[in-house]
């Protein structure tokens, strides 16, 4: 295997070498010609690069609830990633559709989870990007609200709602276990149907969203 040593004034040096197996055809590695830079490796990224992007797109419906004041997953957006480098950052991004056999879609809202335990059990979630209800108060802590609504229509207009980039540090290693999920919160005993409206008209006004969830991994 033939290789190319360029040596460093202190004697060391840097070995550019062939492939350990004959590749399938000749490889071509260009250097830039109107700029310095520096050759970046999958290994030891530059700190801050995008290194993976996994994302979890839904367009079939499901649905969720009826007890009030609880939260539930949408299990369908549960997104797994399998972290790359050790200590990264992850911006986490979302959209929500549906519409819930209440009042009021305005008593929706939605709370982003990290799980960092195998298995991510619902029992190991852990809240992130929400707000904060003070030491003496019941109020549930969420990410985002629902919009939206028509009252002359409350069983055929659909609402999203958006988790706009978040970033986050959970200080996972290399390898570990991660993943992000959403959960719905219900202030009242009903029902929400995701990426549908309560009821499922074939005409012009039965809407029909897909929800989605993505995850970046930002290089330590």
């Amino acid at each position: 295997m033939s290789s190319l040593k360029l040596l460093h004034s202190g004697g060391n040096g840097v070995i550019i070498a062939a492939p350990s197996s004959n590749p399938a055809a000749n490889r071509t590695i260009t250097v830039p010609g109107n700029a310095d830079g520096e050759m970046l490796t999958t290994t030891n990224p530059k700190s801050g690069n995008i290194i993976q992007v996994v994302n979890t797109n839904v367009t079939a419906s499901s649905s969720y609830g009826t007890t009030a004041n609880t939260h539930y997953s949408l299990t369908p957006l549960n997104t797994t990633i399998v972290p790359v480098g050790t200590n990264s950052k992850f911006i986490v991004s979302g959209q929500v559709s549906g519409e819930a056999s209440a009042n009021s879609n305005a008593n929706i809202f939605l709370r982003l989870i990290r799980n960092t335990t195998a298995g991510f059990a619902d029992a190991d979630n852990v809240p992130i990007a929400v707000g904060d209800n003070g030491s003496n108060n019941t109020a549930p802590e969420n990410t985002s609200a629902f919009h939206g609504y028509n009252a002359s229509n409350n069983d055929s207009t659909i609402s999203t709602s958006h988790i706009s980039p978040y970033v986050d540090s959970p200080n996972v290693a290399a390898g570990g276990n991660l993943q992000y999920k959403i959960q719905i919160y219900l202030q009242e005993s009903k029902t929400f149907y995701m990426n549908r409206t309560v009821t499922q008209y074939n005409t012009t006004y039965g809407d029909y969203l897909p929800s989605w969830l993505t995850v970046m991994e930002v290089a330590a």
